[in-house]
């Protein structure tokens, strides 16, 4: 059983799978030297998997010491064995040399698997003249032949009959176990592979716990950093009011304030990102859909920002196929989504750069795309960078400030409003987020609040929040 492979199909496995042939070579051994009778066993096909064991004279001397006695041999060993399996029990019969051998089949839920021959014997002795006709046949020296003949032992038929049936249940109950024990091996190996599977689950745990511990780490950066510019802006300020030159220090004064005013809000935007993305994860986040002129809120929204593009020397076009189309949005979520596609091109996009920002009527859905001329992302981060706290490495963020929030926070306020978020890029060349909404209405608008989103302040405020990892 040591080139057992756990392979359980009976069409697919041996008897030497289920049989430990050390074991079965015993017994026997055993078995033909106290009944003093003759013993091999063979597999389906009459190959012998065991050594013979207490062979007469007349067999391995003289029988099978010729290519044709031989071939006579497993040509006997074969029918006797599957007449055996057919009839499901022991078969005696009378080999090709005269000799009276029995057949115990080893089967295994009914399925034939090989053979336990005993025999060698006689229950009356035969003609001589048997014995002679056979040694000519077989070309063997006729006079030595015939007297091996004379020692084959004479036994009765009932004698034959109880060896039989004694190989047929000891053969049948050693494969039956060997065959449970192969089904308990697999079933073994099949709990190594669960066990495996789980220790890959496992594994998957700890590194998600290391993104997790990764998440903290950053976070921590990303809050250190604001609060410690603060610090620094608020005790230079400090400086000057011990010093008395408060007064004549305004322009310092607006220009420190404005630092801490803008870190402020990337507080605040890392801040309602964490709380935003908590929400999605249990579920509680909330969507108001209204039916509103998608075209003009992608614009209005686009313009909001040319002005701040254009300090860094960055061109922004705006362009659409269609000048007015109604679908369901959410105005608010739709607000950050396109703030934060319209901040992260901006934030690679080096001066004398480009963005174009495109909607097409497609239907059954309206496609968003915004096109930078930066930087671009490497082909293997092209999905990940949808993963939360994600970040393309850091030759690529080095002059950008970035927790890895926005996008996975981008993509699921797009999903929960039915849409589809892809991203297209090439290194040195540029990115194209492509963000497609389903061409839908709502039935109850009454709960339309978009006046509200139409403050200019509000909407300034909203666009400082989302661009404040922008230093210029």
């Amino acid at each position: 059983m040591d080139k057992c492979t756990y392979d359980t199909n009976l069409d697919n496995i041996e008897l030497m799978d289920v049989l430990d042939i050390e074991l079965l070579q015993k017994f026997q051994d055993n078995f033909a030297v106290s009944m003093d009778i003759a013993s091999v066993t063979v597999d389906k096909d009459g190959n012998p998997i065991t050594k013979p064991s207490s062979y007469t004279s007349f067999c391995s001397d003289f029988i099978h010491s010729t290519e044709e006695g031989d071939k006579l041999c497993a040509l006997s060993h074969k029918f006797g064995g599957k007449k055996a399996a057919k009839l499901g029990k022991p078969y005696i019969y009378t080999c090709h040399a005269g000799l009276i051998d029995f057949a115990a089949p080893i089967l295994i839920e009914g399925k034939h698997m090989g053979t336990i021959l005993g025999g060698q014997v006689l229950i009356r002795n035969k003609n001589k003249k048997t014995y002679i006709e056979k040694a000519k046949e077989l070309n063997l020296d006729v006079t030595n032949f015939v007297k091996a003949s004379k020692k084959i032992k004479i036994t009765s038929t009932r004698n034959i009959r109880a060896a039989a049936e004694m190989l047929f249940i000891i053969a049948n109950s050693l494969s039956k176990i060997g065959y449970e024990e192969l089904k308990l091996r697999k079933l073994s190996k099949d709990l190594e592979i669960e066990v495996s599977e789980k220790d890959t689950l496992l594994k998957e745990s700890n590194e998600y716990n290391r993104l997790k511990t990764q998440l903290f780490s950053t976070i921590s950066h990303e809050l250190k950093t604001p609060i410690n510019i603060i610090y620094s802006a608020v005790q230079l300020l400090e400086s000057f009011y011990d010093d008395g030159s408060m007064e004549a220090s305004t322009n310092t004064f607006v220009k420190y304030s404005g630092i801490m005013k803008q870190n402020c809000f990337r507080l605040i935007r890392l801040i309602n990102n964490l709380i935003d993305m908590n929400k999605i994860e249990l579920g509680f986040y909330d969507v108001n859909l209204q039916n509103f002129n998608v075209v003009e809120k992608v614009e209005d929204i686009t313009l909001s920002v040319v002005e701040f593009a254009r300090q860094k020397n960055i061109n922004i076009i705006f362009d659409t196929d269609v000048e007015e189309k109604i679908i369901a949005i959410d105005v608010e979520k739709m607000e950050r989504i396109i703030l934060n596609l319209l901040s992260n091109a901006i934030k690679f996009t080096e001066s004398g750069g480009e963005i174009l920002v495109n909607l097409h009527d497609k239907n059954n859905f309206v496609e968003i795309s915004v096109k930078d001329t930066g930087a671009g992302i490497p082909e293997d981060m092209l999905q990940k960078i949808f993963y939360p706290f994600v970040q393309v490495d850091s030759s690529f963020r080095r002059n950008a400030e970035g927790s890895g929030i926005g996008l996975s926070l981008v993509k699921s306020l797009v999903e929960i409003q039915g849409g589809k978020i892809f991203v297209k890029s090439e290194i040195n060349k540029g990115s194209e987020f492509i963000v497609q909404l389903p061409s839908k209405l709502v039935e109850d608008n009454s709960k339309n609040s978009i006046n509200n989103d139409n403050n200019f302040e509000e909407s300034d405020r909203k666009t400082k929040i989302e661009f404040s990892d922008i230093y210029l």
